[in-house]
């Protein structure tokens, strides 16, 4: 994701090194020498010039920007860059109040502010009052407490404190259901842990990822392995998705399901075959004797299945045997893959919605997309404003949300408005992305099957269905 800030100080300097690393960063400022000698621990981009110039910030890729910072010692540059960036659908912004009677036209922009008097107060309060204040930072500016809470996906998450102890950080406490728990080694981390940690300053980048970061856990929560089902010779291209896609993720095996020999003028037994196809890939070969479907319900347990994937015909995929496959994904809590052989997955591509759910879509995608160093498009649709009132407020906690996951997930991420049908408008788009992520809605009304059943018919891309 893109951020913009407006003025090269000591402020902007400790707010890019402190920043996760899924952040581009550009910086802008009038004095180009200062520009020239500001130089964080990080790449960046520099542009020299007026931050209030539409030009400048264009340059400066105000456009595909997801946040802005204005950090000048001027209310009225800071407001004026301000109004630019929300005319350009950046609803991220954050900036400095140099005189509070300005504040108000900070409010009124939605900006949060930050008051550079209170926070000198704080840190002179913290040295004349020291056992009275309850404070972030302490010993000098060198160490420092956080609280964080511990995720599903959190590395840390189900680890006892030996196990991940460290010279740099020590967790002092713990808020478990309502119960302040002071942990000793062997207390193991939960899910909805609210830690208390006290680390070195110069540890925190490595904190956050521990115990707010993530971990891939895809498809091991649905199953340990990913089926294939080739018919004939010609989906041998599917089995191509198929290892790539194992390879990928944290699945153990793959499982090959045909309805006989597909080699039928080959000498070499066909598991030789396969062998030679899948080189060092571990497998396990299959006849099945009943439909697909049927044959994975009676050995659903000893398969243990995570995802299966079907070769898409569009010929032989028709409407009411799309249903069936959505049925019996959402039966048997297994995610389908319909290969279109659009791998490797470069891009990803989901819709923006208010399910964030553990096996929601966008936590898919994100898990996804870490593991195969993927970037992430989340199509922000709405209905024409003739037609259904915008809830404005509520699209964009949800973006601000998917911006959140993206960051902890250290993963690139664009979110893309455009108004009409959700289904096709999704559709049209899967030309320019390799994999598509959907489900039903968390509801399940009539409208989000429906929007599910159309991208999986028209979409360009592999899509990945997730079981509601």
């Amino acid at each position: 994701m893109k951020v913009i800030i407006v003025g090269a100080h000591g402020e902007a300097r400790q707010l890019i090194n402190r920043i996760s690393t899924g952040w581009n960063i550009s910086v802008i400022d009038m004095d180009q020498e200062k520009l020239r000698n500001f130089n964080p621990n990080r790449q960046i981009e520099k542009y020299q010039g007026d931050g209030t110039s539409t030009l400048v910030l264009k340059k400066a890729g105000i456009e595909n920007a997801s946040a802005l910072v204005t950090l000048t010692n001027d209310d009225e540059v800071n407001l004026e860059i301000l109004k630019i960036a929300k005319q350009n659908n950046i609803y991220r912004l954050s900036s400095i109040v140099n005189e509070d009677k300005n504040s108000q036209q900070y409010k009124d922009l939605d900006v949060e502010v930050v008051d550079p008097d209170v926070l000198i107060g704080r840190r002179l309060e913290h040295i004349l009052e020291p056992r009275r204040v309850v404070s972030q930072a302490f010993a000098g500016g060198r160490a420092e407490a956080i609280e964080l809470e511990i995720n599903s996906d959190s590395p840390a998450r189900g680890k006892k404190l030996k196990d991940i102890g460290s010279d740099f950080f020590i967790v002092g406490a713990l808020l478990r259901k309502g119960n302040v728990v002071i942990p000793h080694g062997d207390t193991e981390l939960e899910t909805g842990d609210l830690v208390t940690i006290v680390l070195q300053s110069g540890a925190f980048s490595n904190v956050i990822n521990l115990f707010s970061g993530s971990e891939s856990r895809f498809p091991l929560e649905f199953g340990k392995n990913v089926a294939v089902f080739l018919k004939n010779e010609d989906e041998l291209k599917n089995l191509s998705e198929a290892e790539y896609f194992i390879r990928n993720t944290k699945a153990d095996k793959l499982e090959i399901l045909t309805s006989g020999d597909i080699f039928p003028d080959q000498k070499e037994d066909q598991t030789d075959t396969y062998k030679a196809i899948m080189k060092d890939q571990d497998f396990e070969l299959y006849n099945v004797q009943k439909s697909l479907l049927k044959e994975i319900e009676s050995n659903k347990d000893s398969f243990s299945i995570g995802t299966i994937l079907i070769p898409f015909d569009e010929k032989e995929i028709t409407k009411s045997k799309l249903k069936t496959y959505i049925n019996f994904s959402n039966k048997n809590s297994i995610p389908l893959l319909f290969s279109r052989s659009s791998f490797p997955y470069k891009k990803i591509g989901i819709l923006v919605s208010d399910d964030f759910s553990d096996n929601s879509p966008v936590n898919v995608a994100f898990d996804l997309a870490s593991t195969l160093s993927a970037d992430v498009t989340a199509l922000n649709i709405s209905q024409p404003k003739f037609l259904q009132p915008e809830h404005i407020s509520t699209s964009n906690k949800n973006t601000e949300r998917i911006q959140d996951l993206a960051l902890s997930n250290e993963v690139q991420c664009e979110i893309v408005n455009a108004e009409g049908n959700e289904a096709k408008v999704f559709s049209s788009f899967t030309d320019e992305i390799d994999l598509s992520i959907v489900s039903q809605t968390s509801q399940s009304n009539w409208q989000g099957k429906k929007i599910a059943e159309f991208i999986l018919q028209n979409a360009k891309s592999s899509v990945l269905y997730i079981p509601n």
